[in-house]
């Protein structure tokens, strides 16, 4: 009997624990429901805007407000996916977010952003980066993978260079498109495009005081040697070289510049080697080592760095450089071809010890 009660106890108590229970949750629950009828919802994280540097972001087809808003996330344009979207929900646009690359800011408000995207195209972009020394058939390239502009049809606008204010000793657009990152409206004609690209080499050499053509010409031809063959902070040293190796009276070279970069740009390559027959090859009318003075135009896209030492050449009393040093950049300038070919001999024992770097 006594087992029994215990157990009628037993089960009472649990009843009464259970029901106890039930009672806080409940109580929880209500409390819970109350809370959130008089506190304002959770704010997504945002940031105040109007944000920092300029970028291009890219819409892809097919993506929607929730993908798109976890890569402005990513890349650090917006500081939450919860907060564009609900940007987008608000907004009263009937756009919506079209394929395109669109220019914004990093950490910049969701707002923001959200109404560039829902623009309907109106805030699209077509991107271009032109690197420092790209030819001008690699930047056509980049212009028609960026806007779908057939490479022919570009080519075509840009035949005639004294269209665009060139002058008409210049072969072709060549070392006038400037380094840079462009973003053309999409609707842009090939011919705004160029004018886009060329005119910060003209700014720059009107602010170096260079205004007659012929001499522009000259100079442009010069800085895209420079960038091609040279370290930045040589730049001046080296356009100092390149004027005393023009100079037909010089016992060193007697006016050939003989410079590597610009032979293998006759031959229409990229790699460093080329053969001893093209050395020699003087139908290459950019072979400076069988052609006295500068080729026939420049060889690439030069730097404002490269402009400004073209205009302002260091005045020295050298011929030669060698790098001696790839990791540090080392360069060695010689007076001599004999002090230069110890010089190019450093380099070989340099290569010799770090096959890895110099392949």
């Amino acid at each position: 009997m006594k087992k029994v009660a215990r157990r009628k106890r037993r089960r009472r108590r649990n009843i009464a624990l259970t029901s106890a229970f039930a009672v806080f949750v409940l109580l929880v629950a209500g409390l819970s429901f109350a809370l959130k009828a008089i506190l304002p919802d959770p704010v997504a994280e945002d940031y105040p805007g109007p944000g920092g540097a300029e970028v291009v972001f890219s819409v892809n087809e097919g993506e929607g407000a929730i993908a798109i808003g976890n890569r402005l996330v990513d890349e650090d344009i917006v500081a939450s996916s919860a907060a564009f979207i609900e940007a987008v929900n608000q907004s009263r646009s009937e756009n919506s977010i079209q394929p395109g690359e669109y220019p914004l800011r990093k950490q910049m408000k969701a707002a923001d952003a959200a109404a560039i995207l829902q623009r309907d195209g109106e805030g699209q972009v077509h991107y271009v980066a032109v690197n420092r020394g790209m030819r001008l058939g690699e930047a056509l390239s980049a212009v028609s993978e960026s806007t779908g502009i057939s490479v022919q049809d570009l080519e075509a606008a840009a035949a005639d260079p004294t269209d665009f204010g060139l002058p008409a000793e210049a072969p072709s657009l060549e070392g006038y498109l400037a380094p840079g990152e462009y973003r053309f409206p999409v609707d842009a004609e090939p011919a705004e495009i160029f004018a886009m690209m060329i005119e910060p080499t003209m700014a720059e050499l009107e602010e170096q005081g260079i205004t007659d053509e012929s001499e522009q010409f000259r100079t442009v031809t010069i800085a895209s040697i420079l960038e091609a063959e040279a370290l930045t902070d040589d730049y001046p040293i080296v356009a100092g070289i390149i004027e005393n190796r023009l100079n037909p009276s010089n016992e060193e070279t007697g006016g050939y510049l003989q410079i590597d970069a610009t032979v293998i740009y006759g031959l229409g390559q990229r790699q460093l080697q080329f053969s001893e027959e093209d050395k020699q090859d003087a139908s290459n009318e950019y072979n400076t080592y069988a052609h006295r003075g500068l080729p026939p135009g420049p060889i690439g896209a030069p730097s404002t760095q490269a402009l400004d030492a073209a205009a302002h050449p260091e005045d020295n009393d050298y011929y030669y450089w060698v790098t001696t040093n790839i990791e540090t950049g080392e360069t060695k300038f010689a007076e001599d071809y004999a002090q230069h070919r110890i010089y190019q001999q450093e380099y070989r024992d340099y290569c010799a010890d770090n096959a890895e770097i110099c392949g």
